[in-house]
């Protein structure tokens, strides 16, 4: 946790389609960009077993969910791809972005590439790939 301790601020989110995973990591095809009306987020983590998602909308509100973590480990997605690198994960009905209304539970993971983080949602078909900058 004192790894992801501080606030990270949204840099980009795309919607990939029918996630492909493979041994490289590479996912399936990506089927759209996030549009300017998409809430942009920040994120909190705390020193301690929560994380704090402030959501900001377009019209100014916002809202605020916790999650508790999990302890750090390596998780397995539905397609059974390891992603090691994981160092937390929420509870399967939270998703990283309010605007998914889905039936379907969504598998959240976080990984760290260099100085980004990068927070994985499954969900049904698509996948949501959210990118964060420290600071």
């Amino acid at each position: 946790m004192a790894k992801l301790a501080g606030t990270w601020h949204f840099v980009s989110h795309e919607n990939v389609h029918n996630f492909i995973e493979k041994v490289g990591g590479e996912v399936g095809e990506f089927i759209e960009e996030s549009a300017a009306e998409e809430p942009k987020m920040t994120i909190t983590f705390p020193d301690h077993e929560h994380v704090v998602f402030h959501f900001r909308h377009p019209d100014g509100k916002e809202d605020e969910e916790k999650c508790k973590f999990g302890v750090p480990c390596e998780h397995s997605s539905s397609h059974g791809k390891k992603f090691k690198s994981v160092l937390a994960k929420v509870c399967d009905h939270c998703m990283v972005s309010d605007l998914q209304d889905t039936a379907h539970p969504a598998h959240t993971i976080f990984e760290l590439y260099g100085h980004e983080l990068h927070i994985i949602s499954k969900a049904g078909d698509v996948t949501a790939v959210t990118k964060y900058a420290r600071g």
